[in-house]
């Protein structure tokens, strides 16, 4: 049972460190002069016992966080343990910070020693409330993260209905023309795409570089059932992007748009080709020699592709060169 597990990340122990050194130094500092003792003796003293109330509380936090809670369902026992613990760690970092300045051999008042059980208890005590601004900051912060996950997963779907309706609706009115002209080749369509949908139907959201392809053969080979076979794809480089992944739909809506807005009643030749590959990122070119470009727009389907580019890839669209018709999508791992 996992749900009282705080997740507490590297970052933020960092984070808890810094700031634990910084107010630890900061106070003793204001104890030493007041004591009028060696201020500059307070900041190593209080660096130390920053430092070990840390040290102390990712220790005990982590074997709590790990061993113990976990196992926990209820959530008053859950604040017990918790509040012990963070107690605990204050506790012991200060003897702890006590016996290393004994050590290092820096000067602690006399009336710090006389009393070290009364302040190793205020440490204590000061070092739960800080457990308790930690607890309240990362269970906060833990909420935004799951908020804009559904936030994220609710965009996305709204984009990937928008994307299949902007595909269908080309493709059945394809299939629709096509019965006007040849039945027996609209039957064929139809099977293709039945069989094209049940394949798509089942992917992710983002998919590797190979299946984008097998999607894109497949729905040229539909689009040349109308276009009696007029449309040449090329792809080259497909290889060394093997290891990539890329929003569904991606390249496949290019090559939509290519034949939907370039073909001219001849043959139409589009190139898609993958280039500066590298560990962290990939470029697809794809381009055609139908009709050019002119004032571009992005509608809905080159827009949706931008913003699943940025969501799923980190990635982005641009169009590289119009009097190529070519369109450049950029990846990052």
């Amino acid at each position: 049972m996992k749900r009282f597990e705080l997740k507490i990340s590297l970052y933020d122990w960092f984070f808890v460190l810094i700031i634990a050194v910084f107010f630890a130094s900061s106070i003793n500092v204001i104890i030493y002069l007041v004591l009028k003792a060696d201020w500059k003796e307070g900041i190593f003293v209080g660096s130390i016992l920053g430092f070990c109330m840390a040290l102390f509380s990712t220790i005990f936090i982590s074997i709590n966080n790990k061993y113990i809670l976990p196992k926990i369902s209820e959530p008053i026992l859950w604040w017990i343990i918790s509040a012990f613990f963070s107690f605990f760690a204050g506790f012991i970092g200060f003897y702890g910070a006590f016996h290393l300045a004994k050590t290092f051999s820096l000067s602690i008042p006399e009336s710090i020693l006389k009393n070290r059980n009364t302040i190793a208890f205020i440490s204590g005590f000061l070092n739960y409330l800080m457990g308790l601004i930690i607890y309240l900051f990362v269970s906060m912060r833990g909420k935004m993260e799951e908020i804009e996950n559904l936030l994220l997963k609710g965009r996305m779907l709204s984009l990937q209905i928008q994307l299949n309706s902007h595909f269908l609706y080309n493709v059945i009115n394809n299939i629709a023309e096509l019965i006007k002209i040849d039945g027996n080749k609209a039957e064929e369509a139809l099977i293709k795409l039945s069989r094209f949908l049940r394949r798509v139907m089942q992917e992710e959201d983002i998919i590797p570089i190979s299946k984008e392809l097998e999607n894109v053969k497949s729905y040229v080979e539909l689009e040349n059932l109308r276009y009696d076979g007029m449309i040449n794809l090329n792809i080259s480089g497909e290889r060394e992007a093997k290891d990539f992944l890329i929003p569904r739909f991606s390249v496949q809506l290019l090559v939509e748009n290519a034949i939907k807005h370039g073909f001219q009643g001849k043959t139409l030749n589009i190139k898609i080709s993958f280039f500066n590959i590298s560990k962290s990122s990939c470029f697809i070119s794809v381009s055609n020699d139908g009709k050019k470009i002119e004032n571009l727009k992005f509608g809905m389907g080159l827009d949706n592709l931008s913003k699943r580019l940025k969501i799923l890839s980190k990635g982005e669209i641009k169009l590289a060169d119009a009097s190529k018709n070519e369109f450049i999508i950029k990846l990052k791992k």
